[in-house]
């Protein structure tokens, strides 16, 4: 009678299995560190020759009637550079300069229908930005930023204030952001 047999069980190797496993390990490693600086926007494309910037004072066009904010984008702008650290901020004359203009603080509804109350509004506000090479007398980018920010009407007084401050935040990062990457 035949012995019944089972199929010897092939058991690879502790060596074999190591060597496998740093097979992956290995060119992983590899991909994840070289790609770590890849996504940095820290002066990644501000131009070598730019090294300062100043900041004009913000002119406001909005109509709002209220100089707090336009007093509020210039420090927060100020602020934004100094954090950031890529060119050095001049009082005047840099070797790159931003003018911004608060054109338009807008507060409108958000959607609602008919016969419901109006509960949330929202602040619109934009910007008008020019980043300007003195060096090269050329300008670097000419544009709008926007950002709207959706408060409750039941306490529209500090909820809009605090909505406007909001935007403008998100706005100065956009800008900087746009100064850094060259988006």
């Amino acid at each position: 009678m035949r012995a019944n047999r089972a199929a010897p069980h092939i058991v690879p190797s502790v060596r074999a299995r190591t060597t496998a496993t740093w097979m992956v390990i290995v060119p992983v490693l590899c991909a994840w560190l070289g790609m770590a600086g890849c996504y940095s926007f820290r002066g990644t494309s501000i131009p070598p020759h730019l090294k300062t910037v100043s900041v004009s004072s913000v002119v406001d066009n909005s109509g709002f009637g209220s100089a707090v904010y336009r007093e509020l984008t210039y420090l927060k702008l100020v602020e934004k550079i100094r954090q950031e650290n890529a060119l050095l901020l001049v009082d005047r004359d840099g070797d790159a300069r931003l003018k911004v203009a608060l054109k338009e603080i807008k507060d409108e509804p958000v959607a609602v229908s008919s016969g419901a109350v109006e509960r949330d509004r929202k602040v619109r506000v934009t910007l008008d930005v020019e980043y300007y090479d003195a060096v090269k007398k050329r300008a670097i980018f000419q544009r709008a930023f926007s950002n709207a920010i959706v408060f409750e009407v039941a306490r529209a007084t500090t909820e809009r204030d605090a909505a406007i401050r909001a935007a403008l935040q998100q706005n100065v990062d956009d800008i900087l952001l746009a100064i850094v990457s060259g988006w």
